[in-house]
């Protein structure tokens, strides 16, 4: 009776291990493949939108016209504009508002968001998914 049941939980050890072996090494991201590239660098853009944008609640994305950027985000501001993609993550204020309708043709726009570097090489602007948008009306002057 002991041989049987040493030879039962012998067995099942082995198949626990091959199915462990069979699984890859899941510590080491993605087996087999080139591993997916990760957002690793902040682009920061301020401009403004457009006189005909006006982006509403239900959209999830915009058309900013790029005056200024950090290093990361050179090619925006070579290019002129950038596709800015809105997610439901995405922070939204102004003026104490915080959805996308609330933002208004011609304000002043700031931009913060992560894309992966290798993206952004050779001047590539992909369309960004910002992580923070702060907008300011336009000032008036009197």
């Amino acid at each position: 009776m002991r041989l049987k049941s040493l030879m039962f939980f012998l067995a099942a050890a082995l198949i626990a291990v091959s199915a462990a072996f069979a699984q890859g090494n899941p510590g080491k991201g993605q087996s087999g493949g080139k591993p997916a590239c990760k957002a690793n660098v902040t682009v920061m853009l301020s401009g403004s939108l457009a006189a005909d944008v006006d982006p509403q609640d239900g959209d999830a994305s915009f058309v900013l016209t790029v005056k200024h950027s950090n290093k990361h985000g050179r090619a925006y501001k070579t290019a002129g504009t950038a596709t800015i993609l809105v997610v439901t993550k995405t922070r939204i204020n102004r003026q104490g508002k915080h959805n996308l309708g609330a933002l208004a043709p011609n304000d002043r726009v700031s931009v913060k968001a992560k894309a992966c570097m290798a993206d952004l090489k050779n001047g590539a602007t992909p369309d960004l998914t910002a992580r923070k948008v702060d907008a300011h009306p336009v000032a008036t002057t009197e």
